[in-house]
């Protein structure tokens, strides 16, 4: 009786791994359909990703947002968490890469090239799906605050770093801030909920159908840009950018996260599979535009890419 038992009992924790793996499967195969979607357009077809990136930017994804916002039944105290959490895990990191560079005596141009290859996770057009496909709208409402505090550190210290080695003046980067569409949707979303305006339902219903075509836009996209990187002979760096985007960064934010948030909590869920994500995809336009190494960064954003393939389900599984 006693070995009939114990056999029922490996029989059902087998059949309960293999359900998780079966809902995790579930969670990021969808995703990786998609990447695989953008990037056989992007090396087979014809297609303006400028335009695509556009519309994103400036009609599905600040729709997204504003819908998420102004429909989400956290209140103010949950919200400003989410932007503390972001902002000191954000400079917890900075703090990590510029002790290890004192250690190695790294350069400066390698310091803020490592940033960007791994202090900016990829909370939107890879983030959202997989908290959208795990933790469902709920998850998706906490993950918009993280992406908006993350747009805001890619539009600023982003751009820091990206441009470290050239005198940009103070004003530009404030414009390039206060002008991201996403940004300006995310302020007026919370000046409307603070102030409890009540917004018309058309309006509602027009941002919620604009902002289903983001995720599966955005997705799409990131493949797209994928499939135009070339990997150059620097495995040292993409190693360290790639254990540092999806090992450190993380441990960062678990830490953290146990001191702002209860265990197990979703708040805590969303934010750790947030921050997990790897480098994101917007790092790369501004290695390119300022010319800070951006073959070293798109690089370590598509290797991270790809062994997030394995990390993410991991977590999963863990959480």
């Amino acid at each position: 009786m006693v070995k009939e038992k114990r056999k029922d009992s490996f029989r059902s924790c087998i059949g309960s791994d293999k359900m998780i793996i079966t809902e995790i499967l579930n969670v990021v195969l969808p995703v990786f359909m998609l990447l695989g979607v953008g990037f056989f357009v992007g090396k087979y077809l014809s297609i303006d990703s400028k335009s695509v990136s556009d519309i994103s930017i400036y009609v599905f994804s600040p729709a997204l947002f504003f819908y998420s916002i102004s429909t989400s039944e956290m209140n103010m105290s949950d919200l400003g968490r989410i932007m503390l959490f972001a902002f000191i895990l954000f400079f917890m990191f900075a703090l990590f890469i510029h002790v290890m560079g004192m250690i190695f005596k790294w350069t400066v141009s390698y310091k803020n090239t490592l940033m960007l290859a791994s202090g900016f996770p990829n909370a939107g057009n890879y983030g959202l799906p997989i908290i959208l496909f795990a933790f469902g709208e709920e998850g998706v409402a906490i993950g918009i605050i993280y992406l908006a505090m993350q747009s805001f550190l890619m539009n600023s210290a982003g751009v820091f770093y990206a441009s470290n080695h050239h005198t940009v003046p103070k004003k530009d980067i404030f414009l390039t801030i206060i002008k991201m569409p996403g940004i300006i949707a995310i302020i007026a979303a919370l000046l409307l909920k603070i102030g409890s305006v009540s917004i018309p339902v058309a309006l509602l219903n027009a941002t919620d159908l604009l902002g289903q075509a983001s995720i599966p836009t955005m997705l799409t996209l990131l493949g797209i840009t994928l499939s135009s990187i070339q990997i150059k002979n620097v495995i040292a760096f993409i190693g360290t950018a790639t254990v540092f985007k999806l090992v450190a960064f993380p441990l960062i934010a678990f830490g953290l996260l146990q001191l702002m948030y209860p265990p197990g909590s979703l708040e805590a869920k969303v934010l750790l599979i947030g921050a997990a994500t790897p480098t994101a995809a917007t790092t790369t336009l501004l290695a390119i535009k300022f010319r800070m190494n951006p073959d070293l960064v798109s690089s370590g954003m598509f290797v991270s890419t790809l062994v997030s393939i394995i990390t993410i389900p991991i977590l999963l599984l863990m959480l």
